[in-house]
C-alpha cells in the first residue's frame, strides 16, 4: 500500500472520539481540498504532496499487520488522503485485521464504493462541501464535479440501514451556508439527523476556537451531533496523532 505514515493514538473525531486506536494513513487523493478559510485539509502532505519526503511510502500488508501487533489495541482506523482509491489493498487489509478481530474504521470522503464495506465496523464519510473546493489547482474541474457521488452516499446508506455496519455523517463545517448544502446531500442520500456530526473546520486551536461556537449552536438548532478534533486541541498540527 502506498502510506503516509503510522501511529497508534486516540481517535480525536466523531462517535469514537477518545478510543486509543492504530492508524493507518494511506497516501494520495482523489481530492484535494482548500476550504474558504484558505486552510488546506488538515493532511495535505497526504493529498496536495503526496511526495513529501516523510511520508512512509510503500508498505506491504504484511509490513503494517507486524506494526499492528506491536499495539495492544482493537480499533483502528484507516483513514487518508482517501484510503478507498486502493481498493484491492485496502480490502486484503482488511481482511487481515479482521482475522486479528480488529474493530475498523474507514474515513472516506465518500466518493468511491466498494467491496470494503463487507469489513468495515464503521464507515466514517466525510463528503467535501463547496466551502473546501480546490483552489488554483490543475484539477480544479475535476474535483468540483466529482466531489459528490450521490449514487455512492445512497449505496452507503442502504448497507447502513440493514444493517451492514455502523456509519457517521462527518461534515466539516465553515459557516452556516454549508447547512443548506448538508440537507440536500442529506435528502438524496437518505440518512437521519442523529447520524450527522458537524466538526468545526480548522488546523489549529485557534481556527477551532473560531467557529466552535457557531458550529455548536448549528448542532442545537438542528439536531446534529457535535465533534472537536482533539489531536488538534492536544497536539497542533503534529504528525504522526
Amino acid at each position: 500500500m502506498k502510506v503516509s505514515e503510522i501511529f497508534y493514538s486516540i481517535q480525536g473525531e466523531g462517535k469514537r472520539s477518545g478510543v486509543p486506536s492504530f492508524f493507518i494513513r494511506a497516501n494520495n487523493c482523489n481530492l484535494r481540498c482548500m476550504f474558504t478559510s484558505t486552510n488546506l485539509c488538515d493532511t495535505p502532505y497526504t493529498s496536495w504532496t503526496p511526495d513529501d519526503e516523510k511520508n512512509i511510502g510503500e508498505m506491504s500488508v504484511e509490513q503494517i499487520i507486524r506494526e499492528y501487533k506491536r499495539h495492544k489495541v482493537r480499533d483502528v482506523v484507516i483513514t487518508g488522503g482517501e484510503p478507498t482509491i486502493q481498493a484491492e489493498e485496502l480490502i486484503f487489509l482488511c481482511k487481515e485485521l479482521k482475522s486479528l478481530n480488529a474493530y475498523i474504521t474507514i474515513e472516506t470522503n465518500g466518493t468511491l464504493f466498494g467491496d470494503f464495506v463487507n469489513y468495515v465496523d464503521l464507515l466514517s464519510i466525510s463528503p467535501k462541501l463547496s466551502s473546501s473546493i480546490p483552489y488554483n489547482t490543475k484539477f480544479e474541474k475535476m474535483h468540483t464535479v466529482n466531489r459528490i457521488n450521490s449514487e455512492a452516499l445512497i449505496k452507503f446508506n442502504e448497507l447502513n440501514q440493514i444493517g451492514k455496519f455502523d456509519i457517521q455523517w462527518k461534515f466539516v463545517f465553515c459557516n452556516d451556508n454549508d447547512i443548506a448544502e448538508i440537507k440536500e446531500i442529506q435528502d438524496v442520500a437518505g440518512f437521519p439527523d442523529n447520524k450527522i456530526y458537524l466538526m468545526p473546520e480548522g488546523i489549529n486551536e485557534s481556527d477551532l476556537n473560531l467557529r466552535r461556537s457557531l458550529t455548536v449552536e448549528m448542532c442545537k438548532k438542528y439536531g446534529y451531533n457535535y465533534t472537536d478534533r482533539l489531536h488538534i486541541i492536544i497536539w497542533g498540527g503534529k504528525r504522526g496523532v
